[in-house]
């Protein structure tokens, strides 16, 4: 009998064998075991990654929510209520009717641009471009600003879309107003059955898009984005106006 036919030689082959696919084995199992754990380590910190952007989102929710309080309550105080206590005081001292009607003419004026702003009216039965269009022309007085609609559905949104878009939109336009020193507004609207975007353009002193400036309200506008379930995206640089593009997915 020839050695390699000897049983404790083919027994030891055979045990180096198990041996050697056990520790083939072994290190594969490790190898998959460190990727999984590389993989949900990465997976956890993706997650609070995610946890502390929303929790930052719902503080910039509700700092907005005070921001929107604090200026209605200065349009209240320094508008109407300034209004109403001349009023009184002009029909204290026997003022004129006419002036007085001319008040109170005033009064109702401001008392609707602030519910106007608090909800726009007819909401649940206006198109979008109509809600815009509404909303942009308070400030046709003091800038060039022009909306250009192309609507290619006739579905509409709900209410809640409708009221979150504006809000959009006014938000961009209030920035160009207080910092951007502009002096043209573009708004181009685009409806169609899959998506609903809003592009706003200026022609002001732009800004550097990666310094997060105070006052902005950035953070908002990512809020009121993805409660629409969309994406918006702002293009900017000193000298050279800005660009924020909104876009839904219906």
């Amino acid at each position: 009998m020839e050695k390699w036919q000897d049983p404790k030689v083919i027994a030891l082959w055979i045990a180096i064998v198990i041996v050697l696919i056990f520790t083939i084995l072994l290190f594969v199992v490790k190898i998959m075991h460190a990727g999984y754990k590389r993989m949900t380590e990465a997976n956890l910190r993706q997650a609070r990654l995610e946890i502390d952007h929303q929790k930052k989102l719902l503080e910039t929710g509700l700092l907005a929510q005070e921001k929107e309080r604090t200026r209605i309550a200065a349009d209240l105080h320094d508008g109407l209520i300034g209004k109403l206590s001349v009023i009184r005081m002009k029909t204290q001292i026997g003022q004129s009717p006419a002036d007085i009607e001319q008040e109170l003419g005033d009064s109702i004026a401001e008392a609707r641009r602030i519910s106007h702003d608090l909800m726009p009216p007819m909401l649940e039965f206006s198109s979008v471009p109509e809600l815009v269009t509404r909303l942009i022309e308070p400030w046709e007085s003091k800038l060039d600003i022009r909306l250009f609609a192309d609507v290619r559905t006739e579905a509409d949104v709900t209410p809640e879309f409708k009221i979150q878009l504006v809000r959009i939109v006014q938000e961009l336009v209030t920035n160009i107003m207080k910092h951007a020193n502009a002096t043209t507004v573009l708004v181009h609207l685009r409806h169609t059955k899959t998506l609903l975007s809003i592009c706003v353009t200026d022609n002001g002193k732009g800004f550097d898009t990666t310094i997060n400036k105070p006052g902005l309200g950035l953070g908002s506008l990512e809020m009121r984005a993805q409660y629409l379930n969309g994406q918006y995206r702002i293009k900017s640089k000193p000298g050279s106006g800005a660009r924020a593009l909104v876009v839904c997915r219906l």
